[in-house]
């Protein structure tokens, strides 16, 4: 590779949710499809649930151009912002998949870049994925990360699993009893699984959540791989309606430096919110969502959570959370709204839907522990 292909200025460097956003890339639902039962999604469902029989299928054209409609006035909204907007490449993903170690109907889509890249400073890392029906969701993403690359960025891959049966607790089943990432995971470490979601950054503290698609072998790689600068602490929360943990941004989600929304529904059950009290964080508790969606994701009633900021005390939020708009806006934030509610069913809400490439600001540390 010659020496001019790499910048001088990587244009890749985002070190916390809310630094000002200067790039994103926004998802698209061009080509996508409804994924199937599969082990990993064995934690959504009862036991007997007819739905494990379902192998997939495409999505409803209507549903697609729907969604893809607000997904680009998304990127209008942004770039009016003057924040620059970049895009997956098209993917077909109604095509099924065998590997040796499985085989499934078709894939997923390319709507939340969220959860297959982690960008943590200058580097973007590459989740590995617990869920079948997303293996080969990273070509969507490939060129551009290639582009970063060229520029300077540091591109690393994690180890991607072969998602064997014995990756997946054999008929996991919330009816036994809650989750529990220590005695009641529906993963095993046979391999290092995570999504980029369950992490929230914090400059040089991040969090996390184990998870029904990060396990504790996965959070172990990823700190061997970041721990010269990153200190990681986990972080445990119930939920009242037992639902299973996925991803941690529909749940514990900073706005700005200072200021965090936490979920009523899914109160912290360790110590951990202590430091944030101790170092003077607010913890705000969020308005429930008033499109109480309800697909396999337990984001649903509080994907009113799922917001982008974008820096300079500005958030980004689907415009018919009201409540949620009128928490922001008396917490002192300037609320730019955009209609989103079709996009949901794809797996996400606003910050899902994107991932902030570079954000002004510098690596620092916002606790005396």
């Amino acid at each position: 590779m010659e020496e001019k292909a790499i910048s001088e200025r990587c244009v890749v460097s985002s070190y916390n949710e809310w630094d000002e956003l200067e790039e994103v890339i926004v998802g698209s639902v061009v080509g996508a499809a409804i994924m199937g039962f599969e082990p990993a999604m064995a934690p959504y469902f009862k036991r007997n649930d007819p739905m494990k029989d379902f192998r997939g299928a495409p999505f409803q054209a209507k549903d697609i151009d729907d969604a893809e409609e607000q997904l680009n006035g998304l990127v209008d909204l942004l770039s009016s912002q003057k924040i620059t907007v970049k895009r997956p490449d098209v993917q077909n993903f109604c095509y099924g998949v065998r590997t040796p170690c499985f085989s499934i109907k078709n894939e997923n889509c390319s709507a939340c870049p969220r959860d297959t890249l982690l960008v943590v400073g200058n580097e973007i890392i590459e989740a590995p994925m617990a869920q079948r029906g997303r293996f080969f969701e990273y070509r969507a993403y490939r060129s551009l990360v290639k582009e970063y690359f060229l520029q300077g960025a540091t591109w690393t891959v994690a180890p991607k699993a072969s998602m064997e049966d014995d990756l997946y607790v054999e008929d996991y089943s919330l009816e036994d009893r809650a989750f529990d990432a220590d005695s009641h995971a529906s993963l095993t470490d046979r391999e290092p699984c995570f999504d980029a979601a369950s992490f929230v950054r914090f400059g040089q503290d991040i969090w996390y959540q184990r998870d029904v698609v990060t396990n504790a072998l996965g959070v172990e790689w990823l700190k061997r791989h970041l721990r010269d600068k990153y200190r990681f602490h986990e972080i445990k929360f119930s939920d009242v309606s037992n639902r299973p943990p996925h991803h941690i941004d529909a749940t514990f989600v900073p706005i700005k430096e200072g200021i965090i929304l936490v979920n009523p529904d899914r109160p912290c059950i360790d110590d951990s919110l202590e430091i944030f009290k101790k170092n003077g964080w607010e913890l705000v508790p969020a308005e429930k969502g008033i499109l109480d969606q309800e697909y396999y994701s337990p984001m649903s009633k509080w994907i009113s959570m799922n917001l982008l900021s974008i820096g300079n005390d500005r958030v980004i939020v689907e415009e018919k959370e009201t409540p949620m708009i009128k928490l922001l806006e008396s917490l002192g934030l300037k609320v730019l709204t955009c209609p989103f509610d079709k996009v949901y069913k794809f797996g996400g809400g606003v910050h899902c839907c994107t991932t902030d490439i570079r954000r002004k600001g510098e690596l620092k540390s916002y606790f005396s522990f």
